[in-house]
């Protein structure tokens, strides 16, 4: 193959990587990224590992327990990505226990949060995996 062809066709692998990653990028919340079944179970890890420090209805208390709802928790996590909220949670929740929720139950409870803040419900569970997370923009819904 001379250089030529070769440069072509390198560029056009490029285009079509970046194409991919642009459109995944244009993911937001507000495309029904979880399903109603998915915020379901959520809401029922969210009592059992979340409600005695962000209280039942998601409203926080105080500078250590955050709201999970409303518009400081939409104006915190608004253009970050759907991991960046996932992974806060992952890692450093339950605040007596870090670490302790699976990777689905976290992508459950993070559904149960998206769908408390009116964002849609669509036909896909929102996914546990870093990479296609990190495709989905947090966007607070339409008032």
């Amino acid at each position: 193959m001379n250089r030529s062809v070769l440069v072509a066709c390198l560029i056009a692998i490029v285009a079509i990587a970046q194409s991919a990653v642009w459109g995944q990028a244009n993911s937001s919340t507000r495309d029904g990224v979880y399903t109603d079944e998915q915020a379901t179970q959520g809401q029922a890890g969210y009592a059992a590992a979340c409600a005695s420090c962000h209280g039942k209805e998601l409203q926080g208390s105080g500078a250590a327990m955050p709201p999970l709802s409303g518009t400081s928790f939409e104006m915190n996590w608004e253009g970050q990505t759907v991991d960046d909220l996932f992974e806060r949670i992952q890692t450093s929740m339950p605040a007596d226990s870090p670490g302790k929720l699976s990777r689905i139950e976290t992508a459950d409870i993070t559904a149960y949060i998206l769908k408390i803040n009116k964002l849609p419900a669509g036909k896909q569970p929102l996914p546990a995996e870093a990479e296609r997370l990190k495709s989905i923009r947090f966007e607070a819904a339409k008032k």
